[in-house]
């Protein structure tokens, strides 16, 4: 390959403007297009040169504006560039873009039939932005192991990069059965990680499916009902780990009526900090000036000598 020093003007519409090496095409920015308007092109395509004519290789938003504006587009010629050269200068070209884990899997996607493992460790990744021996590298390459479906969710935001491991533990009827979950709603890390996680090894507790646990949970249902993505989610997710920790939601209920006993009337607030690993509890107050620093002194006498405070003791020890 070989990347000439000249640039030449040529027609716009005389530039092929595809292939798959152009994996981060999108959308012109409007600051953009603006900018070209101004100030004309400042920055040369590349292109190379070949049968049918000169190929683009990089710069698909400036070629376009140009179109637009019926101008010739200058062009910084390339020869000889391979399908991996062609890649390569693709990203090189576009230093300046912030990308997302999708945009890095799409990158993946083109280069993994190029080359190796050890290649797309070593070069690609950190050409966009992941360290090689990082734990990320080590998701977004199982990420290329996944169903192209999969890797649509993940490129379109929503599911993270982080829900690929669960993801392959599953087989393909789970998957199946959990993509509705998906399919309208963009998931955060925890949530996402969280929601796998809890019907993967509910299942697996239960001798279940997962299609059978999201279907014996309500969860099937509740994707159905119509409800907001925020309130869908808190409801899925709430079902979810209730499915996966019956004993542990049977422990909170508990806890929350001892609190509520406790507390009630009060101005202290009471909540469980650790899962009911132990029988402890955090017992937290808000004063603004002295009076209610007193009044709240007062209540806390009160509260020591609730009855509850056996149940709240209890609760740890029946988690042993």
């Amino acid at each position: 390959m070989q990347l000439s020093n000249e640039i030449i003007s040529a027609s716009a519409d005389a530039v092929k403007n595809g292939g798959q090496h152009l994996f981060w095409s999108e959308n012109i920015n409007e600051s953009l297009e603006i900018s070209i308007g101004q100030f004309g092109q400042t920055t040369p395509v590349l292109a190379q040169e070949s049968d049918a004519g000169l190929e683009l290789i990089s710069g698909h938003a400036r070629l376009e504006v140009m179109k637009r504006l019926s101008n010739p587009v200058l062009v910084r010629v390339v020869t000889d560039a391979s399908p991996l050269d062609k890649g390569l200068l693709y990203l090189a070209d576009n230093t300046h873009k912030e990308i997302d884990d999708g945009m890095r899997l799409a990158a993946l996607n083109y280069f993994a039939p190029l080359t190796d493992s050890s290649y797309l460790r070593q070069t690609i990744l950190p050409m966009i932005g992941i360290k090689s021996k990082s734990k990320n590298a080590k998701l977004l390459m199982r990420w290329l192991d996944l169903p192209n479906n999969w890797q649509h969710h993940m490129q379109a935001g929503r599911i993270p990069m982080a829900a690929g491991d669960v993801l392959l533990k599953m087989d393909k009827a789970d998957r199946d059965a959990i993509e509705p979950l998906f399919d309208s709603f963009s998931w955060s890390r925890s949530n996402a990680v969280n929601m796998l996680t809890w019907l993967f090894e509910a299942g697996k507790m239960q001798g279940k499916t997962v299609a059978q646990v999201m279907a014996d949970s309500g969860i099937t249902a509740t994707l159905g009902q119509g409800l907001s993505p925020k309130d869908a989610i808190a409801r899925l997710t709430a079902v979810a780990k209730e499915t996966r920790y019956p004993h542990l939601n049977s422990l909170q209920a508990s806890f929350d009526k001892a609190a509520r006993d406790i507390t009630t009337g009060t101005s202290w607030r009471m909540v469980q900090p650790n899962n009911f690993e132990t029988g402890g509890t955090e017992l937290t107050v808000s004063v603004k000036n002295v009076e209610q620093l007193e009044k709240a002194t007062r209540e806390l006498e009160t509260i020591g000598s609730s009855p509850q405070w056996k149940t709240i003791w209890s609760l740890g020890e029946q988690n042993d």
